[in-house]
């Protein structure tokens, strides 16, 4: 029995004009055929996108329940922030 997700996929392989094999196969290629960084940088800039979204959503009369500035709290982040030795730091290096 297939998993829901890739029945799920019926739809874009007739769009497609493929068979859901081949699409699987070419989805599972494409997977293998990058490196577990390459994936987490994927997963990495969908979140960050994901946020500023989220971001460019908050209303303007939102109320603030934080005191600190928004440079404390950048500053925060940056120490917990899985990127930091991208970035050539060290988490808490700030």
């Amino acid at each position: 029995m297939l998993c829901p997700g890739v029945c799920a996929r019926d739809p874009e392989a007739r769009e497609l004009g493929v068979p859901r094999s081949e699409l699987v196969q070419e989805s599972l290629a494409t997977y293998l055929g990058k490196s577990a960084e390459e994936r987490q940088a994927e997963t990495r800039r969908a979140r960050m996108l994901d946020a500023l979204e989220r971001l460019c959503a908050f209303p303007d009369d939102r109320a603030v329940f934080d005191e600190r500035s928004s440079l404390e709290m950048l500053d925060e982040v940056r120490e917990s922030d899985d990127s930091a030795p991208l970035r050539g730091h060290e988490a808490g290096e700030w």
